[in-house]
């Protein structure tokens, strides 16, 4: 199956102007949050919900697998075998979800009341968050195999649409937490739980009337089960790995710096999240394509694939995220009412860890899965991961500063992505000497290219915290970074291509 270009483009548009319109609510609305809750009831919001996303480990396990079976069947356009896999995913995730439900009402409970550092007048608003959360992750776990549909079958439009209503109900959620005399914290999070369930009833409306492949019928495929269940299991090494790498880190702050430290990892998060959206609907675009160019045999188009979303996820995340750093502290100020501690450092690693792990994270991640064999690779890179969490216990433990735990997690996160791509090399065919040619070199060239300019104008020139300042130190990396893209990052026919595409927009606009 050839790549469909015309088909990412519009899925990305449409990702893009999602993305545009969630930034600028969610930015504002974690500035009234913050504003309204307090450093330490936004702290608590944080782990507690930390707390829940460690159990919904198993849901990412098998939501991986769905959207696995769900999109290569698609692409063999075996329309039976696609309702088999819906069914079947169905039947699992309300089992997961139970036993996420039965994990987190006793280990989660405990771990919640018993080891993470909550002040004693806050710890019923903690429960009572908890279970909010815990139901509202209940409902999404079963909602994933209608989520696996949309994007199997690229309506990303929906994704769009569907994200757009829930920035505003989250923005008029805002509103409502600032006149609203009860508990903030229990009523922001109650306010959450019923605009998530919203999202769900939507979904599957649509799903329904679209999509002949989720009328659920209650019969089980035991070898489709089966296979299915084991990818899962073996995929469940990875999501273990990534969890503790994210919600492991957020507690282990929690244990050394209590929730004021929970509270600028939320922040950090919160930009990251909104910066990473770039590049990663650019890469939730070129998905299906790649496991559909696995399943009709077209590995050189999708190796290639693979190779452009790497590159353009990491153009497209540098472009934003570089300037943000040059303007962080102007930005904060600007932003927040009150910046807390170690939230300026906190962005900049999440950052660069976020830089490193798009050299090889989705289309990579995506190829392996397209296979079907990942139990070496999920072992391997697993292993790689957890060594996080420890590792970063010990450093902060012999006394390093608490901010040395992201060094830690860059340094792990970008050995795991070495590795996962040896896995590609050795299971599909991949090149290394592609990898770097297309990849690795071009982009070293354009970091190396793209920071000394606008780096020596923020140290001599606009070194002050303010508009002006901003606006120049913006501008300017903006043309360093467009020129260096295009001449230095990009091959001669991605450039031209690129080119040609924005004049044509240009004559479409006249």
């Amino acid at each position: 199956m050839p790549t469909n270009n015309s088909t990412i483009a519009k899925n990305t548009l449409y990702l893009y102007l999602r993305m545009l319109f969630m930034m600028g609510i969610s930015l504002y609305t974690s500035r009234v949050v913050l504003d309204a809750l307090g450093i330490e009831d936004y702290g608590i919001r944080d782990v507690v919900g930390g707390v829940v996303g460690m159990f919904g480990v198993l849901n990412a396990s098998i939501s991986t697998a769905t959207s696995r079976y769900i999109t290569f069947s698609l692409g063999k356009n075996d329309l039976s075998h696609t309702k088999k896999v819906f069914s079947n995913a169905v039947i699992i995730h309300f089992i997961i979800a139970t036993m996420v439900l039965l994990l987190c009402e006793t280990i989660g409970t405990w771990f919640l009341n018993h080891k993470l550092i909550i002040p004693e007048r806050r710890l019923f608003a903690a429960n009572c968050v908890f279970q909010i959360s815990l139901l509202s992750l209940f409902m999404y776990i079963l909602q994933v195999p209608y989520n696996a549909l949309i994007t199997a079958y690229e309506k990303m439009n929906v994704y769009a649409y569907i994200s757009i209503f829930d920035a505003v109900a989250k923005l008029l959620i805002v509103y409502l937490l600032i006149i609203i005399p009860f508990d903030k914290l229990i009523t922001y999070t109650a306010l959450g739980l019923l605009v998530s369930l919203l999202d769900i009833l939507i979904y599957q409306i649509y799903c329904r009337r679209n999509f002949v492949e989720s009328r659920f019928s209650f019969s089980i495929d035991k070898a489709l089960f089966k296979d299915m269940f084991q990818f899962a299991g073996w995929n469940f090494f990875g999501s273990i790995a990534w969890m503790l790498r994210d919600q492991g880190v957020n507690v282990v702050l929690n244990l050394f710096m209590g929730p004021a430290a929970n509270a600028a990892r939320g922040v950090a998060m919160q930009v990251s999240g909104a910066v990473q959206s770039l590049s990663n609907n650019f890469t939730m675009a070129v998905i299906p394509q790649i496991t559909k160019n696995y399943a009709s045999g077209a590995f050189y188009e999708m190796e290639i694939l693979a190779y452009r979303g790497a590159k353009f996820s990491f153009l497209l995340l540098f472009f934003l995220a570089f300037p943000l750093m040059l303007n962080l502290d102007f930005i904060l100020g600007l932003w927040l009412k009150e910046v807390p501690v170690y939230a300026n450092i906190f962005i900049i690693l999440i950052l660069i860890d976020s830089m490193s792990n798009s050299l090889f994270s989705t289309p990579f991640i995506t190829s392996l899965m397209a296979t079907g064999k990942i139990r070496n690779y999920q072992i391997c890179v697993s292993a790689i991961i957890l060594c996080i969490v420890p590792t970063g216990y010990f450093v902060l433990k012999i006394g390093y500063d608490v901010a040395t735990i992201f060094l830690v997690m860059i340094f792990f996160t970008t050995l795991s992505g070495f590795a996962r791509y040896a896995f590609c090399v050795k299971q599909i065919g991949y090149q290394w000497t592609r990898l770097f040619q297309l990849v690795i070199i071009p982009l070293s060239l354009f970091v190396i290219t793209s920071i000394p300019i606008p780096l020596l104008c923020k140290n001599f020139i606009f070194y002050q915290n303010n508009l002006s300042s901003f606006i120049f130190l913006c501008l300017i990396a903006m043309v360093c970074n467009t020129l260096s893209a295009l001449y230095i990052g990009m091959t001669t026919h991605e450039r031209k291509t690129i080119v040609q595409h924005a004049l044509q927009k240009i004559r479409i606009k006249r």
